[in-house]
């Protein structure tokens, strides 16, 4: 055989051997620890409670003989002067009118759909992508509860589809279905009847259609004096009124307040501190400011008042609403508190485990609690990164180097992990030379058995 053949097939076996001894030592080193990967988190302080909503509001009272239609939603703002509300006989007049509007808003929607400007240019494979979309938007706000917003989706969704229809040659067009909608609104108008009366508003505000007997007992300037036992009596008592004389209120302004009972042990409430504040009955959030607490006898319960500046149809539906506070948005590197360690200079941090390579890497605290800690976000290496493999258990042992990332510049190449390197028996040469250079090299440290960097934090 040719001797370079054998030289050869000699290197690639001996290299065959190494990279199978080194894959074996890096199995059994990672099967000595147990590791979790350093992630991305976020974690919030969060306080939930019974809300009692606090406006400007003046009772609108009127005699009504009839059935009441408002044309505008709640917390619509009206001028002064303008209409609020219509009288009419029966409720079977407000139905026409209603089924009336709908039926030319469908019309409206088929002629749209057949436009020639809009089928012409599109195609099925142009058109598929955003029926799709609006049909995830749908199924996302009927799992969210919102009503108003869907009702928008709907109409979209619906307008797609009969352009759909028209592309696929499913439909030449919509005028037969058009001419039978305008054939049932001809034969509503007939039913129709005016209103018996019209209600207009006496001043500038944000309409409202029900009312619960609060109007005139709270207001924004003595939401400070409530205490906890007038809280609770308002959260069991608030009850929606929209029945005799009274036509809805009117609320002054968009600035609006809530108060509710917290623990003030359970979270930093900081009066002036701006908090997010999420709401049970809506995906709506609104940024909220604490303008007081109010302390009680009982130190485990406070009232706080927060106040808002944002107005909406969901936010006045109701007087007591269940909401919840965010105080404190955290976001930074999840490190599992077992894993926390000592170094030999009582810095706190985590070994961490990559291929055959040990380093400690410390953590900069943002947010704890107890099953895990936040560590900020940073690009210096000598603390822990995202996808580092965290060692959560296993012992740093006696036979391994360990070394430690010793640079705080992340430019420099020196901060690269140091390898571990595995200890023996040397023979009397070595230990010579190494007697030699003792004091010209640097000295390695090893981590003793039962030192603090070998004990996890409880």
């Amino acid at each position: 055989m040719n001797t370079i053949t054998v030289k050869i097939l000699v290197f690639f076996l001996s290299l065959f051997i190494l990279i199978t001894v080194f894959s074996q030592i890096s199995m059994q080193l990672k099967e000595s620890y147990v590791t979790e990967a350093a992630v991305l988190y976020s974690s919030a302080e969060k306080v939930s409670f019974q809300g009692v909503y606090i406006r400007n509001e003046t009772v609108m009272r009127g005699s009504v003989n009839g059935v009441l239609s408002y044309p505008n939603a709640d917390g619509s703002k009206i001028a002064n002067g303008s209409v609020v509300a219509y009288v009419y006989s029966s409720e079977d007049d407000i139905y026409i009118n209603n089924r009336i509007e709908e039926l030319k808003e469908q019309v409206k929607l088929l002629e749209s759909a057949q436009n020639p400007g809009t089928t012409a240019a599109a195609e099925p494979e142009f058109i598929s992508p955003f029926i799709d979309q609006e049909y995830q938007t749908i199924a996302f706000l009927i799992a969210e509860n919102d009503l108003d917003s869907l009702a928008e989706e709907r109409k979209q969704f619906q307008t797609l589809m009969n352009i759909y229809r028209i592309i696929i040659n499913e439909e030449t067009d919509f005028n037969d279905a058009i001419d039978s909608l305008n054939s049932q609104i001809y034969q509503l108008e007939a039913k129709q009847k005016e209103p018996t009366k019209i209600i207009t508003a006496e001043s500038t505000g944000y309409f409202i259609s029900y009312t619960d007997g609060y109007e005139d007992k709270l207001s924004l300037d003595t939401a400070e004096d409530l205490t906890v036992d007038r809280v609770k009596e308002i959260i069991s008592n608030s009850e929606i009124s929209r029945a005799g004389s009274y036509i809805g209120k009117m609320v002054d302004g968009y600035e609006w307040k809530m108060a509710g009972i917290i623990d003030p042990m359970s979270a930093d409430f900081r009066v002036g501190n701006s908090i997010t504040v999420k709401f049970a009955s809506t995906p709506d959030t609104v940024t909220a400011v604490i303008d007081d607490l109010i302390e009680s006898d009982d130190p485990h319960e406070s009232v706080i008042i927060l106040s808002c500046d944002e107005l909406t149809y969901n936010l006045v539906q109701r007087r007591v609403e269940r909401v919840e506070l965010i105080l404190n948005d955290y976001e930074g590197i999840r490190v599992p508190r077992k894993a926390i360690r000592f170094n030999k200079d009582n810095e706190k941090g985590v070994y961490i485990l990559l291929g055959q390579r040990i380093a400690f890497k410390k953590i900069n605290p943002v947010f704890e609690c107890d099953e895990y800690i936040l560590s900020q976000i940073t690009s210096d290496t000598s603390y822990i990164s995202v996808y580092d493999d965290i060692i959560t258990e296993g012992d740093i042992s006696d036979d391994l180097y360990v070394e430690e990332t010793a640079s705080e510049s992340p430019d420099e190449d020196d901060e690269a992990v140091p390898a571990v390197k595995e200890t023996g028996k040397k023979d009397d040469a070595q230990d010579k030379d190494e007697t030699q250079d003792k004091d010209d090299a640097p000295e390695k440290t090893k981590p003793e058995k039962g030192s603090d960097d070998d004990i996890f934090e409880d």
